[in-house]
């Protein structure tokens, strides 16, 4: 879900060579999520190898790890572990979305509304286990650093960021801005264009470069007063937040109750809405588990790329994915 507060969030806007050799996290759940949604046939199905296997998500991969290594990004790709017990709630409401999506979906098909199916159909993406290795085999294969982090990957991608050992996370949800990550980068994808939500219409999309610093200066607050705002707003941790409470109306009542958090969440009268404690929310970002990992890039594996891609009957599309890879044949020592 991420956390909705870009209303109140300031960037500058970067050009792609200006990050080129430098060492970027990447959030690859999101990532993934985003080739399954966009990455579908006509009547909005996944594409899918001969046994039914769906492949949507190596292709957009594949294409991924060929830009990146074009334009000499050296990404790391972090994998999310084991979900914080207070993500239960936003799990329950995202299977309820498919459901009711599922029903949509079918619907339209009955009625031959490819563009109704193809919507409906977004909001079916589920990452299996398996899919999961097939992506860590493939990015392995491109010489890329595979991280699995024991609990959410945006707090381990933070981690690498503050550490030095990577320049900056890369994520579209800014909750990696509440893990306290120094510096978060979004849109950093092949195309410059995206399509506006519920439309046909795309439109130009610049890469977004967020400094925390920058943004607590701006917003004269601290690192643990901007998680406040998000749960004003909602997490994945308190999904939906408090009725009526959008990230302007949060920041000011922060300002307003300075270090009186307890209070604001009294006056808002918290527990009609959730169960658990704001304070439980709070230390989830606070205390989230991350591990001590260490960085290496390997050269590229033409050869295992190959055979990951054949093993998913990528031979329907063989021409086009050797000559990606051949593309790359002046990047052999980028490493």
């Amino acid at each position: 879900m991420g956390v909705a507060l870009k209303d109140i969030l300031e960037y500058e806007q970067i050009e792609l060579s200006s990050i080129s050799n430098k060492k970027i996290a990447i959030d690859s759940f999101n990532m993934l999520y985003q080739f399954l949604a966009s990455i579908r046939q006509a009547d909005g199905t996944s594409l899918t190898d001969s046994k039914g296997n769906i492949t949507s998500h190596l292709k957009g991969l594949f294409n991924r790890c060929v830009y990146f290594k074009k334009n000499n990004i050296k990404a790391v790709f972090v994998f999310d572990g084991e979900a914080p017990k207070l993500k239960e709630k936003e799990r329950e409401i995202r299977k309820k979305k498919k459901d009711e999506a599922r029903i949509k979906y079918n619907l339209a098909l009955e009625n031959d509304d490819l563009k109704e199916a193809k919507k409906h159909a977004q909001a079916l993406n589920r990452l299996t286990p398996e899919m999961v290795e097939d992506c860590k085999e493939l990015i392995s294969a491109f010489g890329f650093p595979v991280v699995c982090a024991p609990s959410e990957g945006e707090a381990q991608a933070g981690r690498l960021c503050n550490e030095g050992k990577v320049f900056a996370a890369c994520s579209q949800d800014f909750d990696s801005l509440l893990f306290g990550t120094k510096y978060l980068i979004r849109n950093l994808s092949v195309s410059t264009k995206r399509k506006v939500p519920g439309s046909s219409v795309y439109r130009s999309v610049p890469i977004e470069f967020y400094s925390l610093d920058k943004i607590l200066k701006k917003l004269n607050i601290s690192l643990d007063e901007l998680i406040i705002i998000a749960i004003l707003c909602g997490t994945d941790f308190n999904p939906g937040g408090i009725k009526g409470i959008g990230p302007k109306k949060a920041l000011k009542m922060v300002r307003d109750y300075k270090d009186r958090w307890d209070e604001i969440f009294k006056i808002l009268d918290w527990h009609s809405y959730f169960n658990h404690t704001w304070v439980e929310v709070f230390n989830v970002f606070k205390q989230m588990k991350t591990e001590n990992v260490e960085i290496n890039f390997n050269t590229i594996n033409k050869d295992k790329i190959r055979e990951v891609l054949m093993k998913k009957d990528f031979d329907l599309m063989i021409d086009r994915s050797l000559n990606g890879i051949k593309n790359l044949k002046t990047l052999d020592s980028f490493f």
